[in-house]
């Protein structure tokens, strides 16, 4: 197999340190073609920090452009745009990839012509995966909801299958699907991975699929201080990008199931909250008293929370309109012949 030029696309924000140690991981995989793109948004850094990361910079290898914040959704798309690569490599700066043979382990899918994209399994470290979320995971694994179109992720599967999604982190793309359906949705910040998802998903031709291979194995360090910190959201905030997700990704690729059933869509919006209070990774509400009163806060609040956030999306569309859909991904053109 000719063996595909790879970008790897790395979104970084208030993370310099973090950065530094997976440019190094990253730099000194063993696949022969690739190139990183880094879409740093960090606003100031110790002179330490800067000149380490002006250090890995010689490397002919590496991009670092350097935007004000951006979100995650169009930190993810500058970095399509400005990349080069057949197939597109996504990673977060809290993560490194678990061996050097992680961009040859997703490369190595596209000899598979029919595939179009790659998640790979995410560990967290410190945290060890029981045999039960194991059992969950090989059916479940980067499904979707069927009602609620909502990712189930257990990227910690050991088991390689073909899926409904690709994960926001340590997942590749082939550009003739981004070029085909598009980039991300800029208007949510949480589930921001999904607006490709149901897109692709629509479009897949006989003989497509998306895979999910635990070959390309990353460590996932929550822990971290900085990027986007949806781990330290009080739950107010965390439900409102959760209803505007919704409101404004969901409700448009799926208007009559959203509209026709909005009922049951905030029943479920109110259970996604309720079960980010109880994740392990939840760094704000710890100690199980606490998540039974904030739990029981959020059931007490949420009819009027509800209203607030409907208000508030009603000024904001009648400000702004209603938000845009479906960024592009223009084809790299050759360079012209000289004349």
């Amino acid at each position: 197999m000719d063996r595909p030029f790879v970008s790897v696309v790395i979104r970084s924000f208030q993370r310099p340190a973090a950065l530094a140690e997976l440019l190094q991981a990253v730099l000194s995989q063993d696949y022969p073609r690739f190139e990183v793109v880094v879409v740093e948004q960090t606003q100031s850094m110790r002179e330490a920090e800067a000149s380490r990361l002006a250090s890995l910079e010689l490397d002919g290898r590496l991009r670092i452009l350097r935007f004000p914040p951006l979100g995650g959704a169009r930190a993810r798309n500058e970095g399509a745009r400005a990349a080069r690569g057949e197939i597109l490599l996504f990673l977060d700066d809290d993560d490194l990839p678990a061996d050097g043979s992680w961009i040859a382990a997703h490369a190595e899918n596209y000899g598979d012509p029919g595939c179009l994209a790659v998640t790979g399994r995410s560990l967290v470290e410190g945290v060890e995966f029981p045999p039960a979320y194991q059992r969950r995971a090989q059916g479940k694994v980067l499904s979707l909801v069927p009602l609620f179109m909502w990712q189930r992720v257990f990227a910690g599967c050991k088991q390689r299958a073909r899926v409904q999604s690709i994960h926001g982190t340590n997942s590749s793309v082939r550009r003739l699907a981004l070029e085909r359906v598009g980039l991300w949705d800029e208007c949510t910040t949480v589930e921001d991975e999904m607006s490709f998802t149901y897109r692709l998903r629509s479009a897949l031709q006989p003989g497509e699929h998306m895979l999910f291979d635990p070959q390309a194995c990353i460590m996932r360090r929550l822990h971290l201080p900085g990027g986007l910190e949806k781990r330290w959201y009080p739950i107010a905030v965390y439900a409102e990008k959760v209803f505007l997700f919704y409101h404004n990704v969901v409700a448009h690729y799926f208007p009559g199931r959203f509209w026709s059933c909005y009922p049951l869509f905030v029943a479920w919006i109110y259970g996604v909250s309720l079960d980010w209070i109880w994740q392990a990774d939840n760094m704000r509400y710890r100690g199980r008293a606490h998540k039974i009163w904030t739990s029981a806060w959020l059931l007490v609040a949420f009819p009027f929370l509800w209203m607030a956030w409907l208000g508030r999306l009603a000024v904001h569309r009648l400000a702004f309109g209603p938000p845009q859909h479906q960024p592009r991904l223009d084809p790299i053109r050759p360079p012209e012949s000289p004349r």
